[in-house]
């Protein structure tokens, strides 16, 4: 380890400049799938919430659903290919799929909020954000959708929200589509990664008993 202590952020940088030898595989599915278990979980929580709607998965789940879309671009990037493209992880990923991959619009005004309610949860500051209903106004636009819970206790109890969770799921995978879309001639090979997102889909219903 390097003396500051980062030594693994120049190893990873340095593996997306320079190809070296061994082998590698998918882990953008892996984290999706890990994702769908605490959704899955998350229903649970909703079920028996006393607040309605409550569900403190989605501090996992949003990590999750944006390491899944890191790992996807970086393999579609190399898949087949010799040379390592020039693709600078570092920037953001909102700027990264507008300029690279041609996000815009609504979808890319979500996916900015997106991120940046990720990065409350993984950059934690649970101190009062100087509004009266604990929002900052970055995350407005967030707050106007009344996908959060509606309840005391600042900005992360209102977060703990099943459906906040389900908003960054059809947000992550509107995003994973933009970018497996952007590379046409690896056609359903990448295609096959988005099937990984029904995994979601809600168990289906026990059967009806007999009469």
């Amino acid at each position: 380890m390097s003396n500051g202590g980062m030594g693994g952020t120049k190893d990873r940088a340095d593996r997306l400049k320079h190809r070296k030898p061994g082998q590698w595989s998918s882990v953008s599915s892996d984290f999706l799938y890990l994702a769908s278990k605490l959704y899955k979980l998350s229903e649970k929580e909703v079920s028996t919430s006393i607040e309605g709607g409550t569900s403190k998965m989605v501090f996992a789940g949003i990590p999750l659903l944006l390491s899944s879309l890191s790992a996807l671009i970086i393999e579609c990037e190399h898949i087949g290919v010799l040379t390592p493209p020039e693709l600078d992880m570092k920037q953001p990923l909102p700027q990264l799929l507008k300029q690279r991959y041609g996000m815009s619009g609504e979808l890319l005004k979500d996916f900015e909020c997106l991120c940046e309610i990720r990065n409350e949860i993984v950059h934690p500051v649970p101190l009062p954000t100087g509004t009266k209903d604990g929002w900052p106004e970055y995350l407005r636009r967030v707050k106007d959708k009344l996908i959060a819970v509606e309840q005391p206790g600042g900005l992360f109890a209102q977060l703990a929200s099943h459906d906040l969770f389900t908003w960054a799921l059809m947000v992550t995978q509107a995003a994973h589509k933009v970018v497996i879309y952007s590379f046409p001639h690896h056609g359903e090979m990448l295609q096959f990664f988005l099937t990984t997102f029904a995994n979601f889909a809600p168990d289906p219903a026990p059967p009806a008993p007999r009469p």
